[in-house]
């Protein structure tokens, strides 16, 4: 399979070095309009570097579109028109009418619409996933130092969405109240926000993301009937506490050390190929967006009370 990277910065610079040695992947070209991140991210490649879009269509049979948050929606839509596979970085979109509008166009040129919300490709994650049931409390805390990389967007978009994201598939009930606060420290926008969300089934789940932390910091916790879950997405690990037979065992699960990207790529790949369903899909990245938007509504009338 074709694929080429559309956006060059950070996230496309990882997406060029996993593709460049992923097997049954074959990176053919970049695109971006700043010729400096050409150059600096994509030069050793050997594949043709462009500054439009359109000319990457005869080379590629899927994309990552890996630009700025602004610029996805018109890219994914160039892609899909012109009956390419896409696989956007998270949020799928600035708004659900966006989201909507690729969805539908994917479903009716029968490509795949894939969103790269990462943190559900971390083994540590996968792990735990498969013991989650009926989860009663999580915390969750994602705090990072700032990077100039993600100004268009807010802290919950940028890194917050991704837990949204995992939370959302371990409960499907539906959120019912969300309470936030945040505030803005260095960009304009909310660069630190905490929030608790209590859903239909009375799981309350509390999220803090800050991006003007000193130490990075990407933690889990979760509670349930019997079990104590402690993800670290850092260091890919899990730390579990179950009660059994009146006893309390702690255990210390051996986690594979798989890179997140590569797994993402591959599971990319079977998808494409028909081999099963992506595990992030347009709806998946949709329902993200929409809570991660329904907490900047909450962010904004606690701001204006």
């Amino acid at each position: 399979m074709r694929i080429g990277v559309i956006g060059t910065g950070a996230m496309g610079a990882n997406h060029l070095r996993v593709l460049a040695k992923s097997p049954g992947l074959q990176l053919t070209c970049a695109v971006d309009v700043l010729a400096a991140n050409l150059e600096k991210n994509a030069m050793s490649y050997g594949i043709p570097l462009l500054q439009e879009p359109c000319q990457a269509l005869p080379l590629v049979d899927a994309v990552i579109v890996a630009a700025p948050t602004l610029e996805h929606f018109a890219l994914c839509r160039l892609f899909l028109e012109n009956g390419k596979h896409v696989m956007v970085e998270k949020p799928i979109s600035r708004t659900l009418a966006e989201a909507d509008e690729l969805i539908a166009l994917a479903a009716a040129n029968r490509l795949v619409l894939a969103v790269g919300h990462l943190e559900r490709f971390n083994p540590a994650v996968e792990y735990a996933g498969r013991l989650v049931a009926s989860p009663l409390f999580i915390e969750v805390q994602r705090l990072g130092s700032f990077s100039p990389r993600s100004l268009d967007i807010d802290v919950i978009m940028d890194l917050m969405i991704h837990d949204l994201d995992i939370i959302l598939q371990w409960d499907r009930s539906g959120v019912r109240e969300i309470r936030a606060s945040g505030v803005p420290i260095i960009s304009r926008r909310i660069d630190i926000a905490n929030v608790r969300l209590e859903f239909h089934s009375g799981l309350v789940a509390n999220v803090t993301a800050s991006r003007v932390s000193q130490e990075k910091t990407r933690k889990l916790r979760l509670f349930q009937k019997n079990l104590y879950l402690s993800v670290d997405y850092k260091e890919r690990s899990v730390k579990m506490f179950q009660l059994r037979e009146g006893r309390i065992v702690e255990e210390y699960p051996r986690i594979e050390d798989i890179e997140p990207l590569a797994s993402l790529w591959q599971n990319f790949r079977r998808t494409v190929a028909g081999e099963g369903d992506f595990v992030v899909s347009g709806r998946d990245g949709r329902a993200a967006l929409e809570l991660a938007l329904d907490i900047s509504a909450a962010l904004q009338a606690h701001a204006d009370a």
